[in-house]
């Protein structure tokens, strides 16, 4: 290159690698808790998620087979269909961040699904 010194050239390189290293990356992905609804039990009914944060909630539903049982959490207007053990058995809720606190959540099946239990009810703890 016409009119730049080598030794420039190369002060130019070294500060253009030093931008490009120091560019954001992407951001962490959500923390995921997952939690087992199996023949109408849950697997953990404690979760744990931090403050200010979006999360997923991944949800086994192996052994679970009927297509009305459900996930809620009541306070955040948060209800979802769960599928049943005979088509992919897992499911995923995304939740906005949380302020820190307590959020109950129900996972919960119908009488009449020949499940063993009936549902549960359980706590993420926002910390």
């Amino acid at each position: 290159m016409r009119g730049i010194q080598p030794g420039v050239l190369g002060v130019v390189a070294v500060l253009a690698a030093i931008v490009v290293d120091a560019a954001p990356g992407l951001a962490d992905p959500p923390p995921i808790v997952e939690l087992g609804f199996h023949n109408g039990f849950c697997s953990t009914t404690e979760v744990s998620v931090p403050a200010n944060t979006p999360f997923l909630i991944d949800i086994d539903t192996g052994f679970q087979f009927t297509d009305e049982s459900e996930f809620r959490i009541p306070s955040l207007g948060v209800r979802v269909i769960l599928p049943s053990a005979y088509f992919n058995p897992r499911a995923r809720v995304a939740v906005e961040p949380q302020p820190t606190g307590s959020i109950p959540f129900e996972l919960m099946t119908p009488w009449v699904s020949g499940s063993a239990g009936k549902g549960c009810w359980g706590t993420i703890h926002v910390w």
